[in-house]
């Protein structure tokens, strides 16, 4: 096992955490809207989320890999930098996602009661993400795409925790679902690759 395997076991373990966490609650939200257990209803802001932050779970484990690809040397601050980046993953999911869906009755008041700390995680996020960025070289961490990407959802966030309007709520969730899938499709290539 070389280094670069070595650092991401426990990374890797976080991440395989945070993914068991909403893909648990998924399926116990499954499982209410069948009629066991108390009823749930499901809106479109919660869904977007959700699906932007299992988006942002796999992507960040498979593009953590570019690091494997760079001749440089491992050192605690950079392996517990990726171990913080990981908990901060881990912490969305949780903000956002309760443990199988506990106490939430109807999901879009669940998130607006919420919308603060989970946007205020998101930001933490997003700060961190720039970090790991520039860490795999100033060429990556300033691609166009990403500093649009990163821009994009600053100014997002900023409208989700200070509107209280429902049709906001739904663009914002929609237009950074749509930007996530559009960065992991097109926008950053493969590891190890540029």
């Amino acid at each position: 096992m070389g280094t670069f395997e070595y650092v991401m076991v426990l990374v890797s373990i976080i991440i395989g955490l945070a993914l068991t966490h909403v893909l648990s609650a998924l399926g116990a939200a499954v499982h209410r809207l069948r009629g066991h257990g108390d009823p749930i209803r499901l809106e479109s802001v919660y869904l977007f989320w959700v699906g932007y932050v299992l988006i942002w779970l796999v992507s960040f484990w498979w593009f953590e890999f570019r690091f494997q690809a760079l001749v440089m040397e491992w050192t605690y601050g950079l392996y517990l930098f990726l171990i913080l980046y990981a908990i901060c993953l881990f912490l969305i999911a949780v903000i956002l996602i309760p443990s199988r869906m506990v106490g939430i009755r109807d999901s879009y008041e669940y998130f607006m009661e919420g919308r603060r700390w989970f946007f205020g995680a998101l930001l933490l996020g997003l700060g961190i993400d720039v970090a790991d960025s520039f860490l795999k070289g100033i060429e990556w961490g300033t691609r166009p795409v990403f500093v649009g990407f990163i821009g994009s959802h600053i100014i997002l966030c900023m409208v989700g925790v200070f509107s209280e309007r429902r049709r906001v709520q739904v663009v914002v969730a929609a237009v950074s679902l749509a930007m996530q899938l559009a960065v992991m499709f097109w926008g950053l290539p493969l590891p190890g690759s540029g």
